[in-house]
């Protein structure tokens, strides 16, 4: 914190104004055994329903039904083929801790307390197995031995499996999925039951396209699906040549020629129109042979290749024909 207040101190003073739990790993509670900042499991599940959060209620409900109902039975298929005591993820982690592990030492001191230091020195741990802890803070947060634990577990030749947090075992994650979802009958043999019809909620259709995806915050990056942002663009009216506006906001009585000039057609250098514009016109105007053209323009390598793709279009269709 004195480093960030040294670069920014606004920076600074906004850190100040949250509580460290909700940003900083040093103060996060060792109770749920995780480290993830952000924890979004409603984002998870709102990714999932996407395709039936538009749909009638009940179709909504039941397709939630039989999904939920399809992954349980499927997680519980996978932990029946998996025949290691610690799960799939935590294991791989541990693992992961174990490789790192090479680069340390460890001194036994008093009980079960050592004194972990890197090779070369530099930095220097505390570990106390009795009690599960390291001065890191990594074997607390997580429930998974760190890497300066594993090293003394070697020292006492103990498993470092034995040592990861119950959370992550076959047992837990069993009673995780110990539940059924019953499986009904069609909606044409549900029971009718007597009370007073229930009628849809009034509708007003909104203006544009509906959205299916949830609002992103103002300081959250949207999400890229191949095409560019226009948030960190800036515009400039090609009418009085000032930045912030186009020209179809601008107010301005007076024609800037200066402006005017960044909108000039790359083919025929008018002003009238755009480069794209004057393709579909030129191809127009080649194709219709019985009216008189009025306007002799440049034809380039680009223009004719858009006439000669046209032109096998023509033919093709007309052979299809």
């Amino acid at each position: 914190m004195n480093e960030l207040k040294k670069v920014n101190h606004a920076a600074w003073e906004w850190l100040r104004g949250h509580n460290p739990k909700l940003w900083c790993k040093h103060a996060f509670s060792y109770y749920p055994k995780c480290d993830v900042l952000m924890n979004n499991i409603s984002e998870s599940f709102n990714a999932t329903i996407l395709l039936a959060r538009d749909k009638p209620i009940l179709t909504m409900a039941e397709w939630v039904r039989t999904y939920i109902m399809n992954r349980i039975s499927n997680l519980r298929e996978k932990l029946r083929k998996w025949e290691h005591n610690i799960m799939p993820m935590p294991k791989k982690r541990l693992n992961t801790e174990i490789e790192k592990a090479g680069n340390w030492i460890a001194t036994w001191g008093d009980g079960q307390e050592f004194e972990v230091e890197i090779i070369g020195g530099g930095q220097r741990f505390i570990v106390d197995m009795g009690k599960r802890t390291c001065s890191c803070n990594f074997w607390e947060l997580v429930g998974i031995p760190c890497r300066h634990a594993i090293v003394a577990m070697s020292k006492s030749d103990k498993n470092p499996e034995d040592y990861v947090s119950e959370w992550y075992t076959r047992s837990k994650y069993a009673a995780c999925y110990n539940f059924n979802v019953s499986a009904i009958n069609g909606q044409d043999m549900w029971p009718e039951v007597e009370c007073e019809e229930m009628l849809p909620p009034v509708f007003k259709k909104g203006p544009g396209r509906p959205k299916k995806l949830r609002r992103r915050g103002p300081d959250e990056p949207a999400k890229s699906c191949g095409k560019f942002s226009r948030s960190a663009s800036k515009y400039k009216c090609t009418t009085c040549g000032s930045s912030g506006h186009n020209a179809r906001g601008c107010k301005s009585q007076t024609v800037n020629p200066e402006a005017q000039k960044r909108k000039v057609c790359y083919y025929c250098q008018s002003i009238d129109h755009n480069s794209r514009h004057f393709i579909h016109n030129y191809i127009q105007l080649y194709f219709d042979r019985g009216n008189n053209q009025k306007h002799k323009v440049k034809t380039n390598k680009k223009v004719l290749y858009y006439l000669k793709l046209k032109h096998s279009l023509l033919n093709m269709k007309h052979n299809v024909t």
